[in-house]
Parts: structure tokens; C-alpha cells; sequence
């Protein structure tokens, strides 16, 4: 089970049986989110255990979630929101990062993000003003307007 191709597998497996469970019940979900989050939630706990040996297969894996929620909490959050989608995504990556034991400076990585939160949250407050409302509106369009 440490290669990629097994990993596809099990997603692939799991997608299928998803798929059939969600036709026969009321359940609303992302079948493919569940698919790829549940398989590299299973290879990190044999991660943890040392059953599993390649941290490269779950980060892949984990990034796609990452990216998957990003995208899920964007759809559903207020406009406004929006600044705050950088410091989300580099959040959710330094936990994968935690998650593999990848971190060699985990003070410096959670410093920097606790600095972005602050920092647009300052503007998020004061985004009413005219200078201020400037930044913020370019930095909602940063994604938008491409």
C-alpha cells in the first residue's frame, strides 16, 4: 500500500461505495471530498503508527482537501470574507505540514500566519475607510479578476 496506485485504489473504492451510499439515503455531501479525505486521514494514522512510509502520498492527498475546503468555505462566506482566504489556505497548510511532522521552523510558520490574521483583520475592521477600503477590495479581487 505505499504507492500511489494503491492510494487511487482505495479512493476509487471508496468513491463508488460513497456514491451508492449517498443514491440511498438523504445524505448531502462532497462524494469525492469524502473519498480523498478519508483515505489520507486512514494513511496518516498508519503514518503515525509506522505502518505507512511515504508522507509525499498524503500530502498530495491532503492538499487536495485543502483546496477543496478553501473553495467550500468561499462558496458559503460573505464577500467581505474573502480577505481572509490567504491566511486560511497557508493555516490549513501549516496543519498538514504539523499533521506529516514536516515543520523545521514551527514558531517562525505560526508566527508569520498569526501576523497575516492580524493584519487583515485590521483592515477587515476598518475596511469603511476610503484608503483602507482600497487595499481591501483589491485583495478580495486577487482571485476574481484574472
Amino acid at each position: 500500500m505505499n504507492d500511489p496506485v494503491s492510494a487511487l485504489s482505495v479512493i476509487t473504492v471508496l468513491f463508488v461505495a460513497l456514491l451508492i451510499t449517498k443514491s440511498l439515503t438523504q445524505w448531502k455531501f462532497c462524494v469525492i471530498c469524502v473519498s480523498v479525505s478519508a483515505t489520507w486521514l486512514a494513511l496518516l494514522a498508519l503514518y503515525w503508527l509506522g505502518l505507512f512510509n511515504q508522507p509525499v502520498i498524503i500530502a498530495v492527498l491532503m492538499g487536495q482537501t485543502i483546496v477543496g475546503l478553501y473553495y467550500f468555505l468561499e462558496k458559503r462566506t460573505a464577500e467581505a470574507l474573502h480577505i481572509f482566504r490567504l491566511p486560511l489556505l497557508l493555516t490549513l497548510t501549516l496543519a498538514a505540514f504539523v499533521a506529516l511532522n514536516v515543520t523545521t521552523d514551527l514558531v517562525y510558520g505560526v508566527s508569520l500566519i498569526a501576523l497575516m490574521w492580524i493584519v487583515l483583520s485590521l483592515l477587515y475592521f476598518y475596511r469603511q475607510n476610503p484608503t483602507t477600503k482600497t487595499v481591501v477590495d483589491r485583495i478580495i479581487a486577487c482571485c476574481r479578476d484574472w
